[in-house]
C-alpha cells in the first residue's frame, strides 16, 4: 500500500512543503535577525534577551503558520490525488481484466480530460477486442458448420464405394466432385479474407473499362438467368471513366454479386446491372426485383457469414463470405459497399475510388436502347 502511486505522490507533495518551510524559516530568521539588530542600535538597546524573545516568537509563529499551510495543502492534495488514482486504479483493473481474457468490462470515462480519454480508448479497446472474440468465435463456428455437410456426405459415399453399397457411376461422382469444388471455394474465399485481414493482398492495377467487363460477364451468366426466365439488363452513365483497380478482383466483386442476385432473386425477376460516377468514384450496382430483405439484416448482410434468413440451405443461402469479399475489395481500392431494400427492389452496389487523371470511356459501340441515365447505354438479355 505505501509503494502505491497514492502515497508516492503525497510523499513527494510532503518533502516539497518541508523543503520549502525550512527555506522560508532559515530566510525568515536571517532578515528579521538583522533587521532588529539595526533597531536595537539604533536606540542603543541592550538585544541578547529582547532578540532571544524575538526570535523565539518569530519562530513559534512560522511553525504555526506552515503546519496550519502545509495540513490544508495535504488535504487538497489528498483530495486531487485521490481523484487522480481512482480512476486509474479501475482502469489497471480492467487492463488485468482484458489481459485474462475478460472483455466485457468498463470504466466510467468521468475526471479530468487527460484521464477521461484515457478511459474512453480503454473502453474502446476492450470493446473492439470483444468484437473481435465474437467474430473469431463465429468464425470457428461457422467454417466447423461449412465443413461438415460436404465432408459428411464425402466420407458416407466413399464408405459406401469402398465398401461396395453403391456403384461407382458418373452421377455419384459428379455429386462427390461437386462437393469437393464447394470446399475449395470455401478454402478459396477464406484465405482470400485472411489475406485482406493481413494486408498482404497485392493489387494488380491495370486499367479496367467497367462497361466491357459487365458485358463479358453477362456472356457467362446470361444464359443461365435467361434459363429462369429472367430478364437481365445493363445500364451505363456514359460518364464511367476507365477505373486503375485489379482486374481479376473487380469481376471477382461482380461475380459475387450476381451470384447473389441469382441465389435469392426468384424466377422471371429482372436483373440491372448498372455502372454510374459519383464524387471521385465509381459505384457498380446489381439490381434485382422480387423478396427483398429485412430492415433487421440489411445492415448485417456484409458480415462474414451472415445469412439472413437462417432456414435457408447452403445450396440456396450460400455461405455467406461472398458480399464480405466484395466490401473488403472495394476497400482495397479505396471504396466501399452498401445495400437497399424497398418496394419489391433490392440493390448492392460497391465503389472504387478513382484516380484524379482518369480519363473518361468511350461509349460501348453497338448498345441497344437508351440509357435511364442521360447519355447512358442499354443492353438487354432474356
Amino acid at each position: 500500500m505505501r509503494d502505491s502511486l497514492l502515497w508516492r505522490l503525497l510523499g513527494a507533495q510532503l518533502l516539497v512543503i518541508a523543503i520549502g518551510v525550512v527555506a522560508s524559516g532559515v530566510m525568515i530568521t536571517d532578515l528579521a535577525s538583522h533587521a532588529f539588530m539595526t533597531i536595537m542600535a539604533r536606540y542603543h538597546i541592550e538585544p541578547t534577551a529582547v532578540e532571544a524573545e524575538f526570535l523565539a516568537a518569530t519562530h513559534r509563529i512560522l511553525l504555526v503558520s506552515s503546519m496550519v499551510a502545509a495540513s490544508v495543502a495535504m488535504l487538497l492534495g489528498w483530495i486531487l490525488v485521490r481523484r487522480l488514482v481512482r480512476p486509474v486504479a479501475r482502469m489497471m483493473v480492467l487492463a488485468e481484466s482484458i489481459a485474462q481474457g475478460d472483455y466485457a468490462g468498463r470504466v466510467d470515462p468521468r475526471g479530468p480530460d487527460e484521464i477521461a480519454r484515457l478511459a474512453d480508448a480503454l473502453n474502446r479497446m476492450a470493446e473492439g477486442l470483444q468484437r473481435i472474440e465474437a467474430l473469431r468465435r463465429d468464425l470457428i463456428a461457422n467454417v466447423a458448420h461449412e465443413l461438415r455437410t460436404p465432408l459428411s456426405t464425402l466420407r458416407g459415399y466413399l464408405e459406401a464405394l469402398r465398401d461396395g453399397l453403391v456403384p461407382a457411376d458418373p452421377q455419384i461422382l459428379a455429386s462427390l466432385h461437386e462437393e469437393v469444388l464447394r470446399l475449395v471455394r470455401l478454402v478459396d474465399a477464406l484465405h482470400q479474407l485472411s489475406q485482406f485481414d493481413a494486408r498482404i493482398s497485392r493489387l494488380r492495377p491495370t486499367e479496367v473499362d467497367l462497361p466491357a467487363l459487365v458485358r463479358g460477364l453477362l456472356e457467362v451468366y446470361g444464359p443461365e438467368l435467361a434459363r429462369r426466365g429472367m430478364t437481365v439488363r445493363a445500364v451505363h452513365d456514359a460518364r464511367v471513366p476507365r477505373v486503375r483497380a485489379d482486374a481479376d478482383l473487380v469481376a471477382q466483386a461482380l461475380r459475387n454479386l450476381l451470384d447473389n442476385a441469382a441465389r435469392y432473386a426468384p424466377d422471371r425477376a429482372d436483373v440491372v446491372i448498372a455502372t454510374s460516377r459519383e464524387d471521385g468514384a465509381v459505384r457498380v450496382t446489381v439490381q434485382n426485383t422480387g423478396e427483398g430483405i429485412s430492415p433487421e439484416d440489411l445492415p448485417h448482410i456484409f458480415e462474414r457469414f451472415y445469412r439472413g434468413e437462417k432456414s435457408r440451405s447452403r445450396e440456396t443461402g450460400g455461405a455467406g463470405i461472398g458480399l464480405a469479399l466484395v466490401q473488403e475489395i472495394a476497400r482495397a481500392h479505396g471504396g466501399g459497399a452498401g445495400a437497399a431494400s424497398a418496394d419489391g427492389r433490392t440493390s448492392v452496389w460497391f465503389s472504387l475510388a478513382l484516380e484524379p487523371a482518369a480519363a473518361p470511356a468511350t461509349p460501348a459501340a453497338g448498345a441497344e436502347g437508351a440509357a435511364d441515365e442521360p447519355g447512358g447505354s442499354r443492353a438487354s438479355l432474356g
